[in-house]
């Protein structure tokens, strides 16, 4: 079946750290589709109405001159990266926003009505992820709305394999791993290591833990020489997935977020899956809801 990612683009280039890592993770690619998505930012003198951008045609005058400086050149490179990696036209697709509604909601909104299986982002993932939770608004799409999954690629290190898949017997655990089962099922020189880390001696039943996780892995046609588990114990859970995924050289980290929405930014800023998004090197953090 084929798998369709949505590559954001920006004009700093920074999309090469997401397409380096797209690239290097799959060696089976014949069935993989990018749609490279380019959003023009925007800016506060443009007055945008998110319901009826045409109202102000001297707004879109200003986005259509910075899609064109910047927003094509990006793409362009994109595209002529891709190809001579050995994509074809018909596996690359590009599309445009005009930001009226931000370049969160925009990427957002693109990524559900797409149906993608992951929106994929570079180094401004950190600056991207943080915008959410810290815009009201933003802040309520994260903990309630978002469904696809993202990656975000943090200096992604050639030849790194497997995907480390963090689990904690949560259904958003069980959403992540499926995904990575699907994502992996097709290309052999990857395994998936299932993870628990324990933060005391008494740790819950493994069955309990790694049963259902293991069932949505295997639901793939993962077979079983490519998965393993293992139980750690700290009182540091993410210092731990760190530690584990360096010492592991995975190309990946897989991480369910809750979906209940935290009392404070303090503890929004305090949950696992932040912490390893900041510390995150060298691979690429698989984040499901």
């Amino acid at each position: 079946m084929e798998k369709h990612l949505l590559v954001t683009v920006s004009n700093e280039y920074q999309t090469s750290q997401s397409l380096r890592f797209v690239y290097n993770f799959f060696s089976n690619r014949t069935d993989l589709k990018l749609t490279l998505f380019y959003v023009v930012p925007r800016k506060p003198d443009w007055r945008l109405d998110p319901i009826d951008l045409d109202a102000n045609p001297e707004a879109i005058v200003h986005i259509e001159e910075d899609k064109a400086l910047l927003g094509v050149p990006a793409m362009a490179k994109a595209k002529e990266w891709l190809y001579s990696m050995g994509f074809s036209k018909d596996q690359v697709l590009v599309k445009f926003s005009r930001g009226k509604l931000g370049t969160v909601k925009e990427i957002v909104r693109e990524s559900e009505e797409g149906l993608y299986d992951a929106a994929v982002l570079g180094r401004r993932g950190l600056s991207w992820f943080e915008e959410m939770v810290t815009d009201s608004v933003s802040h309520r799409i994260l903990w309630e709305s978002l469904s696809f999954p993202i990656w975000i690629c943090r200096n992604p290190e050639r030849g790194r394999k497997n995907v480390l898949v963090c689990v904690d017997g949560s259904d958003e655990c069980m959403r992540v791993a499926d995904h990575a089962g699907y994502m992996v099922r097709h290309d052999p020189e990857h395994s998936i290591t299932l993870l628990h880390v324990c933060t005391d001696d008494r740790c819950i039943d493994a069955e309990q833990i790694f049963g259902r996780a293991l069932a949505e892995v295997k639901a793939n046609g993962v077979p079983d020489a490519r998965i393993s588990v293992k139980v750690l114990t700290s009182a540091n859970p993410a210092r731990t997935i760190l530690a584990e995924a360096n010492e592991g050289k995975y190309a990946a980290v897989a991480i369910g977020r809750t979906s209940h929405k935290p009392s404070s930014l303090e503890h929004v800023f305090a949950t696992t899956s932040l912490k390893i998004l900041r510390g995150i090197e060298h691979a690429a953090l698989w984040l499901c809801k």
